[in-house]
């Protein structure tokens, strides 16, 4: 006897490469900096930098300066993510109001839901992977040891700007650290279009609150929603992120840096990058699939502002 499974839902894996997309690729800091997909264990990033020498008008002909092409690795580690169900112990709850008639029990009744705190959740966890994964901290939680995020990339780097302190960030203070960082900018970053100053979501709603007592600018609830507003007369952009609460319990971090030169690599072109969630005749149950692969990397070191501060 053949067994016959034409019947079956497909479940979501038909929407495979929407939903891995929406997970890997729209979290609130992923989705504003560079992403290099198609990488199955290390690639390059190809960088270019024109030194331009000028000289004095004259007859002939004199080369002078540089076009320097260099390359930065940027290594993927894989990352999967499975879950199983049996839908039969629904029926007991008041889920079973929203199920099939019948004892086969192949669907999950609220697959919509399911599938979006998956992607949800999926963003929270690459938000905190993003910028503190750490695969040699034995100290932090065991999936953020999984790849290593922006900040071992950046401590790596000797010519990363520092403008660390022991000072607390407070209320009083925190107008004067975003000021001191915005100073400390390298001349070659200061007209970027792109320039963010990027620190947790407590010091940004610290910032907005002491920006609002010192009437220093127009106070606007959708500005605070976005967790992300302009530095008033600069061009850079403060955004809060709950990715950014620092390794250490006594060590927070506030990075700044054209969101072009932060860098996250992926594997979106690869089959084995899926997101399926389907039932499992062998199992009689229903069985969640995600995988994806993870790294980062920043681009020009020395155009970045870092402060390392006591919380």
């Amino acid at each position: 006897m053949a067994l016959d499974l034409s019947g079956l839902s497909a479940y979501t894996k038909e929407n495979s490469t929407e939903l891995i997309s929406a997970s890997v690729l729209k979290g609130n800091t992923i989705n504003r900096i560079s992403v290099q997909a198609g990488i199955k264990s290390a690639e390059k990033i190809n960088l270019i930098a024109i030194d331009n020498t000028f000289q004095a008008g004259a007859c002939g002909f004199s080369a002078s300066g540089n076009v320097d092409l260099t390359q930065r690795t940027i290594t993927v580690d894989k990352i999967k993510q499975n879950a199983a169900m049996c839908v039969d112990n629904l029926e007991a709850y008041y889920t079973q109001q929203m199920m099939n008639a019948g004892s086969y029990n192949e669907e999950i009744p609220f697959e919509q839901k399911y599938s979006e705190l998956i992607v949800e959740g999926t963003q929270n966890y690459l938000e905190s992977l993003v910028w503190r994964g750490n695969k040699a901290d034995g100290a932090l939680a065991a999936d953020l040891q999984l790849a290593n995020g922006l900040l071992v990339a950046i401590d790596a780097e000797g010519s990363v700007v520092s403008a660390t302190t022991t000072t607390v960030v407070t209320a009083g203070n925190i107008i004067a650290r975003v000021d001191e960082m915005v100073d400390l900018i390298p001349t070659d970053a200061l007209d970027s279009n792109d320039l963010e100053l990027y620190m947790p979501m407590a010091h940004y709603r610290m910032y907005l609150r002491a920006l609002r007592n010192a009437n220093l600018f127009h106070y606007t609830a959708d500005e605070n929603d976005a967790f992300e507003m302009m530095i008033p007369g600069v061009n850079v952009k403060v955004v809060g992120t709950k990715g950014l609460v620092g390794i250490a319990v006594s060590d927070t971090r506030w990075v700044l840096a054209e969101a072009s030169n932060l860098w996250v690599g992926t594997d979106l072109l690869n089959d084995a990058e899926n997101f399926s969630i389907a039932y499992s005749v062998d199992n009689d149950e229903v069985r969640t699939i995600q995988k994806f692969k993870f790294g980062a990397q920043i681009a020009f070191p020395a155009r970045i502002v870092e402060l390392t501060t006591a919380v």
